[in-house]
């Protein structure tokens, strides 16, 4: 099967003084062409880790220690930086970052910004109109190449943290937490926004969030991710309609909805988070409710039609 990204047994560890960091331990899914997936788990669960590691941009002291990320039928782990810079980042894999709208240069134009983008990847066009045909994919005017961040709302902001993702048509887009910070609104028109390029571009997204009314919105397959790992992955409306694991079960039931009067909320049944502890076993262990003694034991990832899961419960 022709996919966009593979990912393989990918491993991201942060190394620190009180012990090492599984941030993203031994995650692997694949996306299609034009396909959209939605990376969904708590804060700390590793998910935006995952996402820099696409872009081979893991903060120090993290590092990525094993596993495969198969783009163009390359293993862009094995790159040199030079390499990787010149033959990946931002023209076949680009990415909006978590906190976009504070990621602009206050002292500069969005016109000089995107132009730097640009001179970094030794183009010779006339900046000008690719910026402005960037700017307008976004649906945002050319008269926005002379204005400051601060001349411009949130909305905006946002929209040209994506026009500056796509500057050079990528054909992977990594989007984390692209909707924080923003009202309900200016969140629908972002959600549109994304689906529209996806479509008019033939994109492959890969949407990170906590919040999964929004990845509904925009995801065609899910992907669960607890303590550094993906616990399930399937068809959006599989895991919506029938979810498998219970952590997954927990996450489904903790969404409000207006025909469910009571709406009450179930706080998971687990110790502090410590994410340098070592486990052998299911991580979500201490929280689950169908826990037994060969739980202990580290589960199986059982696949099915449209995914797979990580629990004893479907061994």
């Amino acid at each position: 099967m022709d996919f966009a990204l593979s990912v393989d047994c990918l491993k991201v560890y942060y190394f620190s003084d009180l012990g090492i960091i599984k941030a993203v331990d031994d995650v692997s899914f694949s996306i299609k062409k034009n396909e959209s997936i939605g990376i969904v788990g708590e804060s700390g669960c590793g998910k935006s880790t995952l996402g820099t590691a696409l872009l081979r941009s893991v903060p120090y002291p993290g590092k990525i220690v094993n596993g495969r990320i198969i783009l163009d039928g390359e293993d862009i782990t094995k790159m040199s930086d030079d390499e990787f810079n010149k033959k990946v980042r931002w023209k076949k894999i680009s990415m909006i970052f978590q906190g976009a709208l504070n990621s602009l240069d206050p002292v500069f134009t969005i016109g000089s910004q995107m132009k730097e983008i640009l001179q970094q990847h030794c183009y010779s066009n006339d900046y000008s109109e690719i910026i402005a045909d960037s700017l307008s994919s976004v649906l945002l005017e050319p008269s926005i190449i002379k204005k400051y961040p601060h001349e411009l709302s949130g909305g905006m902001k946002q929209r040209v943290s994506i026009a500056m993702s796509l500057l050079l048509n990528p054909k992977i887009l990594v989007a984390d937490e692209p909707t924080t910070s923003l009202d309900v609104m200016v969140e629908s028109q972002i959600i549109n926004l994304l689906k529209k390029l996806k479509k008019d571009r033939n994109m492959s997204i890969i949407f990170i969030s906590h919040d999964l009314g929004v990845i509904s919105e925009v995801s065609e397959i899910i992907a669960i991710m607890y303590r550094g790992q993906i616990v399930e992955l399937g068809k959006a409306y599989e895991i919506y309609k029938n979810p498998k694991h219970p952590y997954t079960e927990k996450l489904v039931s903790s969404i409000t909805s207006i025909k469910n009067k009571e709406n009450k909320f179930e706080f998971l049944r687990e110790k502090s988070l410590d994410l340098t502890r070592k486990e052998s076993g299911c991580k979500f262990y201490d929280g689950c409710p169908y826990a037994k003694e060969k739980c202990r034991d580290a589960p199986p990832v059982i696949n099915y039609k449209n995914g797979f899961i990580r629990c004893w419960l479907y061994e």
